[in-house]
């Protein structure tokens, strides 16, 4: 079996704070990630140790990238888009995999199921860089759908 590796720059993150059906990428990102936890539950005792999966997920994707500002008609959501999204407690659909799938692929979301809303925002300005921002899209709807791309 061949195995390839997915390169990290083609991997993005995907919003529709429009809420209809065009995704666009957020921002120009330097970094993306997608994390889901299941709590556990401790049924230890003097029997013996015992773990169990516990019935609460939560999940979020996170975000970090460079502030831009687009003119004309928007080619990613911009850090002012997402922070409006958060200050108005928007709830959006998101995706996250790669900018250009092939059979095969996987993507997290994407589904009309798949809403997210903005919990954290940060915007940084350090002394001699560009300003950065991080955001935390928290899945409103826990586990979110992770598809494989069809033949």
């Amino acid at each position: 079996m061949a195995e390839t590796k997915v390169s990290a720059r083609d991997y993005i993150l995907l919003a529709d704070l429009a809420g209809g059906t065009t995704f666009i990428p957020v921002a120009c990102l330097t970094t993306n990630s997608f994390t889901s936890t299941v709590n556990t539950i401790d049924a230890t005792s003097k029997c013996g140790d015992q773990f169990q999966a516990g019935p609460a997920y939560t999940q979020s994707f996170k975000a970090e990238g460079f502030a831009i500002d687009e003119t004309g008609t928007p080619s990613k959501d911009s850090y002012q888009q997402l922070y409006a999204a958060h200050a108005a407690r928007t709830v959006f659909t998101i995706k996250m995999g790669k900018a250009t799938p092939t059979t095969g692929d996987v993507y997290y979301g994407g589904l009309s199921t798949s809403t997210v809303f903005i919990s954290d925002f940060d915007v940084t300005a350090a002394d001699k860089d560009d300003v950065k921002f991080t955001a935390t899209f928290v899945v409103c709807v826990p586990p979110i759908a992770q598809t494989e791309v069809p033949v």
